[in-house]
């Protein structure tokens, strides 16, 4: 049985769809969820306006332990939910674009941090992120999207057995690069989201 959370999962032509069928009053929102903040910027259609704008980030609220959610079943909090609701009806949002933050085509814990986030919002919040109001995923990696290495024997990508390229000082969990955890990091999270979703705009219009 589908989840919540995969039945408000869409491909990113579609939340296109969406914003041309909505472009006199709609807008498409992206987000860039760290581990202190979500990032937040806004694109109306691109008939209407050529560039996203940002949002100030919204705080992730961390307890003493630096855990990003209450104790209890590890919700995110509700001023949180409240402000993402007023953010989403006042700038009439019918879809949302998220940062998928793979790296060199690998999926590591920031990865499931965002699904991890995503999954308390729609629990916690039915007029947020719904079927009607859908998000896709979006990954500015771009050997994410296309891969050109000839195939194994086997006819396997051979990019995919390749360790990637480490370098000193680097953050990085489950093998994959990750931005680190400062404040400069939740400062430009809305910048971030801009550019994923100027990036997004570009593909499809």
């Amino acid at each position: 049985m589908a989840t919540k959370l995969s039945s408000a999962l869409v491909a990113p032509s579609k939340v296109a769809n969406l914003l041309d069928w909505r472009k006199a009053i709609g807008s498409v929102m992206a987000l860039d969820i760290t581990p202190k903040s979500i990032g937040i910027a806004i694109a109306e259609h691109p008939e209407n306006i050529c560039e996203s704008f940002t949002l100030k980030p919204i705080s992730i609220h961390q307890d003493a332990q630096g855990a990003s959610y209450t104790k209890k079943k590890k919700q995110l909090s509700k001023e949180l939910i409240s402000e993402l609701e007023a953010t989403v009806r006042q700038h009439r949002v019918c879809a949302f674009v998220v940062n998928w933050p793979c790296h060199e085509g690998r999926m590591g814990q920031e990865c499931g941090k965002v699904l991890s986030v995503l999954d308390s919002v729609i629990d916690q919040s039915n007029s947020i992120v719904t079927r009607k109001r859908p998000f896709t995923l979006w990954c500015n990696d771009a050997s994410a999207s296309y891969d050109t290495s000839p195939p194994d024997e086997w006819g396997r990508s051979t990019s995919f057995a390749q360790a990637p390229t480490y370098f000193e000082g680097m953050n990085y969990s489950s093998k994959s690069a990750t931005r680190a955890n400062d404040e400069s990091s939740s400062a430009n999270s809305s910048e971030v989201a801009a550019s994923v979703l100027d990036e997004w705009v570009k593909n499809h219009w």
